[in-house]
């Protein structure tokens, strides 16, 4: 059966007249969770096809390196390829992932480490590691790596494989620093290094508790905000980092040392005002490149303007007051002017796109505007996840850094409507969505053919895998949305079949044993007991 996103919608419509009971005030959470299902469904099956006819097919069989653009490199195949094939399998075929895609970060290992454990590039036509790199162009390729790469795959596997490597990495880099500054030693004096360096050092610091992570870290903030002045002047990729970094330490201080926050508060305070005042136009949209004078102003926008504002949203967690929130909700709001319908962020490359609505996940998470979510779902229909397209003989994306960023937005932006559940084995043609009730969790689920394996279930990562005490907006994580604790109870009620449940978090998180007949929707009701 050929189909397409619109197509479930009304599958749907029809499967909740005939299922069981829910009361008036848990209809349109039954209702948004159908919605929800068609979407993510198509998204997550899109992106099963991906991993197993395109992204797979790309794995060198010699070496095991993943040649996602005909390389094998830090700054771009490592840090920006090989991660979203990892989100890919661990989302729709985890014999995939402990397979063929954990055994490239074995063969990177093997093949490419060069000064310690910090890598370099891989020449597939003389079979040897790249040598004769400067120790810069090391240190960016490794730190690339480590940000965009390894960050982004430790936030969903924890303290795995990956977990070890992206310490092993971060040690070296900063055993190897050898730029003086007035408060010691730093690996870098690029904006872009420094700014993914205190993205990985904070997560190092929690996960760890050693306390070199945060050493160094505060090494990097006090080099740039204690002057005084500091103000980043590229607000889009290859820039922005900084903002979300030094953002993502104020937090961590808040928590351990609220001394050392105190004293970043005020120079924080100032950067991002000056960010807001002379980088955004009238709608709050940040552009490529800061001003000279106060705004607002036109220009290019930035794609990045979603992840800067992450920086705003940290302060206001950590300040513990709402200075930047509204701001937050008003530039969100201003996305459903006309202007912002198909905008080309950087042309017609998908890239822009994802990277847009990325940021917008990243703050919709935080600050929930009606407005907002709706601009995320057009433009990922239209721009990202194609989703008009019929499902089984859709265009898929490629494996170049720009089209595997659209395949990791696909992802988020799926799990946001499945608030945080996969099922487990995914196959094609099964849907998933869920929405939240006043008192849970309201999930639908659908399969063109019979289905059964496991729902699983979200947890407080931020806690339990990151080690934060609060939940900080972050780049280069798939946010939260509905979590178990995992010593809590839960009731689970199935509107199908009448049967009600009673689950611990661990076990809800273990997988719910599920099945499904072929086009029968499964309802479930999850609340907190």
């Amino acid at each position: 059966m050929k189909h397409t996103a619109p197509l479930f919608l009304v599958a749907f419509a029809a499967g909740l007249c005939l299922a069981g009971p829910a009361t008036a005030e848990e209809a349109p959470a039954f209702k948004q969770a159908a919605a929800s299902a068609s979407i993510a469904g198509y998204s997550l099956s899109k992106v099963q096809r991906w991993l197993h006819e395109v992204a797979l097919k790309k794995i060198d069989t010699e070496t095991g390196l993943y040649r996602a653009d005909g390389n094998w490199n830090y700054f771009d195949t490592a840090a920006d390829c090989y991660p979203f094939l990892v989100w890919a399998a661990w989302a729709t075929d985890q014999a995939a992932l402990e397979g063929p895609v954990r055994k490239v970060l074995h063969a990177e290992q093997r093949l490419c480490n060069h000064l310690d454990r910090i890598p370099v590039p891989y020449d597939f036509k003389r079979k040897a590691k790249q040598e004769g790199q400067s120790l810069d162009r090391m240190i960016f390729g490794a730190s690339e790596y480590v940000k965009d790469g390894l960050i982004a795959i430790v936030e969903v596997t924890g303290k795995d494989e990956w977990f070890d490597r992206m310490k092993a990495i971060q040690e070296d880099i900063w055993k190897h620093a050898r730029y003086d500054t007035p408060y010691g030693k730093i690996p870098s004096t690029n904006v872009e290094v420094n700014g993914e360096q205190l993205q990985a050092l904070a997560r190092l610091y929690t996960m760890t508790g050693e306390k070199k992570f945060l050493t160094w870290a505060e090494r990097l903030a006090d080099y740039y905000l204690k002057p005084g002045n500091f103000v980043p002047t590229r607000l889009r990729d290859h820039g922005c980092e900084i903002i979300g970094g030094l953002g993502l330490l104020l937090g961590v201080e808040s928590e351990v040392n609220p001394e050392k926050a105190n004293e970043y508060l005020p120079l924080m305070r100032k950067m991002l005002d000056e960010i807001l005042a002379r980088g955004t136009n009238a709608d709050g949209i940040m552009i490529n490149t800061l001003q000279k004078e106060p705004g607002p102003h036109e220009g290019r926008l930035s794609d990045g303007w979603g992840y800067n504002y992450v920086g705003h949203l940290c302060y206001d967690m950590a300040a513990g007051k709402a200075v930047y929130r509204e701001r937050v909700a008003q530039t969100l709001r201003n996305l459903a002017k006309p202007r912002y319908r198909n905008y080309p962020w950087e042309g017609s490359s998908i890239d822009g796109f994802a990277d847009s609505i990325e940021g917008g996940i990243y703050c919709l998470n935080r600050v929930p505007v009606p407005e907002g979510f709706a601009w995320v779902d057009r433009e990922m229909a239209s721009n990202v996840a194609r989703s008009a397209e019929p499902l089984e003989t859709a265009k898929l994306w490629g494996t170049i850094s720009v089209q595997s960023n659209g395949v990791r937005t696909v992802i988020m932006h799926a799990l946001m409507h499945t608030r945080g559940l996969l099922a487990r084995p995914w196959q094609m043609g099964l849907t998933l969505g869920a929405a939240e009730t006043k008192e849970g969790l309201a999930v639908v689920l659908t399969a063109e053919k019979a289905w059964a394996g496991k729902l699983v279930f979200d947890v407080p990562r931020h806690r339990l895998t990151m080690g934060f005490k609060r939940d900080w907006p972050r780049m280069n994580t798939l946010p939260e949305w509905f979590t178990v604790e995992l010593d809590r109870r839960y009731v689970v009620r199935n509107l199908t079949t009448g049967e009600t449940a009673t689950h611990t978090g661990k076990q809800l998180h273990d997988g719910l044993p599920l099945e499904a007949k072929a086009g029968a929707p499964v309802r479930l009701l999850v609340k907190p007991q």
